[in-house]
């Protein structure tokens, strides 16, 4: 991760790129700090100027922008407060983000092929106008287009404009997913959503979110990859997603050297399987844990479908989806009761992890067995979206802190907004060999 000098430094000589929106004054810009707070503009921004100077005393990690445009973007009630005025909506970007982790060539390719298929699809389909196309500057891109049907923009009541357009963003959504596009589910349909902003640092990888042609998304990475601006210090694209030397490296407890421990090799060289194990403990926290399990093979579609209901009856979402040669991962990254959660893992059809939560307090948890590199190569964690079905959550129950840094460390950025955190970042990881 760059320092905040770096960035500083950075800002001090590169402007934000504005253009593409119609009027920058109308939107809201918020930013992520080195230590990971956020920040939300107090000022509306009209000029890349202005805004640069803003960027270059913050340093900030990340820089994004308010999807929609109000008429005044600053201070921004929540949707649910009912005292405050209701904000007025101008207009509202329909904006698709599609990102294939890890951080790859392999990866970065799949995404802009899917990318272009979206956008043939959408121009074939949709009654959209194409506004602009970015590379994001790590795992995706993002399609941004103007909605030519202005009539939901005339509703006279504030809230019930706003409404109007969040339920005619979701209808879209649904029918894109239901084309089988891999897009994320949290991002079209939300009136209040940030994207990064082109012409900012990606803050994991250094590169910069660049705004392209649809010539160049219709086009092999390859020849165009190279043009793309970066950070000297930016992580380079390798071809191959990531293997176990990276896994152990990325997931070292800090303070000690980041590498492959030399009994771990040793014991790779002789044992069946060495895996990466997380605890689902919120570290920090008295008896609260994050769910955390595989979905077994040979449950049902029905079984399947009544967990995500459940999950979603309760506001444990979102749950992320991470896939290891057919075999499913979720991660609920909510800091739960663990009294609770052994009762809910019990009626679920997780018995084992119910009962090694109730004797251990937490239970490990198998995260990616350690490959040797031909096969890493081969078949990476792959990380499939939030689980929609199991809903977005509600604020009942905080976000746990720990679990949050393991799904960043597995290459997938996630902003809580203003809802609780509880815990310690740092996770519970151990590397063990099974007999």
């Amino acid at each position: 991760m760059l320092t905040q000098d770096a960035l500083q430094a950075w800002y001090g000589s590169h402007q934000a790129d504005l253009d593409w929106l119609d009027k920058p004054s109308r939107h809201q810009f918020r930013w992520r700090l080195p230590n990971d707070r956020w920040a939300t503009a107090n000022r509306q921004f009209s000029s890349p100027k202005a805004l640069q100077k803003e960027l270059k005393k913050q340093g900030p990690r990340d820089v994004y922008v308010g999807t929609s445009a109000w008429l005044t973007p600053v201070d921004l009630p929540k949707r649910s407060d009912t005292d405050a005025p209701h904000p007025v909506l101008i207009d509202h970007m329909v904006v698709f983000d599609i990102d294939f982790t890890p951080f790859s060539y392999r990866r970065l390719e799949q995404a802009r092929k899917a990318s272009h298929r979206l956008l043939i699809w959408l121009e074939d389909n949709e009654d959209l106008m194409l506004r602009s196309i970015s590379y994001s500057g790590g795992k995706g891109f993002h399609l941004v287009f103007t909605d030519n049907d202005r009539t939901l923009f005339s509703i006279p009541n504030p809230k019930e404009r706003e409404e109007a357009v969040r339920a005619a963003r979701q209808t879209l959504l649904q029918r894109v997913l239901d084309q089988g596009f891999p897009v994320d589910t949290t991002v079209t349909a939300d009136t209040r959503r940030i994207i990064r902003l082109p012409g900012s640092l990606h803050g994991t990888t250094g590169w910069v979110c660049t705004r392209i042609t649809r010539e160049q998304l219709a086009t092999p990475l390859k020849s165009w990859v190279k043009t793309i601006e970066k950070h000297p210090l930016a992580k380079p694209l390798r071809y191959w997603p990531y293997g176990p030397s990276d896994v152990l490296r990325w997931f070292a407890p800090k303070g000690t050297k980041r590498g492959t421990p030399a009994n771990v090799k040793a014991n790779h060289q002789t044992a069946p399987l060495t895996v990466l194990q997380c605890s689902t403990q919120v570290v920090g926290t008295k008896g609260r844990s994050a769910l955390m399990a595989w979905i077994p093979q040979r449950w049902k579609d029905g079984h399947v479908e009544a967990v995500a209901q459940r999950v979603e009856e309760l506001g444990w979402g979102p749950v992320h989806q991470f896939e290891h040669l057919g075999q499913t991962l979720l991660i609920a990254p909510r800091a739960i009761p663990k009294e609770q959660l052994t009762k809910e893992l019990a009626s679920m059809g997780w018995p084992s992890l119910s009962s090694e939560l109730k004797q251990m307090g937490h239970v490990w948890l198998d995260i990616h067995p350690l490959l040797d590199d031909e096969e890493a190569g081969g078949h990476p964690l792959t990380h499939k979206g939030v689980w929609h079905k199991a809903g977005p959550g509600g604020k009942t129950t905080p976000y746990s802190a720990t679990h949050l840094e393991l799904i960043q460390r597995l290459g997938v950025e996630i902003d809580v907004g203003e809802h609780e955190v509880a815990g310690r970042r740092e996770p519970a990881l151990r590397v063990v060999t099974k007999t």
